[in-house]
């Protein structure tokens, strides 16, 4: 039952697709071509939630979750490159953030707990489109939510994010 019950989550949220205008997620810049990632992203970028709050808690920073369709979803992806993987963004991250993944693909495969427990985190915090960004406090509690993307690069997100977050 507890598998099926996340089957039932997980199968509703990547259907229901983006919900997003397909082409929210160009650049404002017209540049189409993403900067290359910053190589301090595959070490910042984790996928477990429990660690995370953890490190929050310890380090006095907050917990961002990155709600995504890595492989199927054009303004994930887009965030993913533009933002989430470029320096100004990962500057800012290294002092202020724990950076969590939590990815409902169509085309690869991840491992079956993660998946279960992606699809949880999910329903626990209400995400129908996809990408969703949700800032927790040390406590677990929601701070921020973003849902979509703006088409902002990472300068201009990274400072809307600092703004918002008073950090």
């Amino acid at each position: 039952m507890k598998n099926l019950l996340t089957l039932v989550a997980l199968t509703l949220i990547t259907a229901s697709g983006c919900n997003q205008d397909q082409d929210s997620f160009r650049v404002s810049s017209g540049n189409d071509e993403a900067p290359p990632p910053d190589p301090r992203a595959q070490i910042m970028w984790g996928h477990n939630i429990i660690a995370a709050q953890s490190r929050a808690k310890k380090n006095g920073t907050l917990v961002l979750l990155d709600f995504t369709g890595s492989d199927w979803c054009p303004p994930c992806m887009a965030l993913h490159d533009f933002v989430l993987t470029q320096p100004e963004f990962l500057n800012y991250a290294e002092k202020n953030l724990e950076l969590v993944e939590l990815d409902f693909p169509k085309n690869k495969s991840i491992d079956e707990k993660l998946a279960e427990s992606n699809a949880r985190l999910a329903e626990k915090y209400n995400v129908d489109s996809f990408p969703t960004i949700i800032v927790l406090n040390g406590a677990g509690k929601i701070v921020h939510r973003d849902i979509g993307y703006s088409g902002k690069n990472a300068k201009a997100y990274t400072a809307n994010l600092q703004k918002t977050l008073g950090r």
